[in-house]
């Protein structure tokens, strides 16, 4: 397992299975995508898949339900329709 950081990458230098979640601000220098290694079936990595998701409101729209965390999907399949 290797301790290096991934290389943050432009638009132009990422590649199909590289992790495309945004840092920074799109109208300054330094704007980039994260570049790792995307999760299986998701267009952000392990880090950011989670991030990704903002937590429904609850019918009364309690703070609670808002800060649950497990609201986000399980990262070991892709999605799938029903029938």
């Amino acid at each position: 397992m290797s301790n290096k950081k991934p290389k943050h990458k432009t638009l132009l230098e990422l590649e199909p299975s590289d992790c495309r979640w945004p840092v920074g601000d799109p109208r300054h220098d330094g704007f980039h995508f994260c570049g790792a290694q995307q999760v299986l079936g998701r267009p952000y990595c392990i880090e950011h898949w989670p991030m990704s998701f903002v937590p429904g409101k609850g019918r009364q729209g309690s703070s609670a339900a808002q800060s649950t965390p497990a609201s986000a999907p399980a990262l070991t399949a892709p999605d799938r329709k029903a029938a």
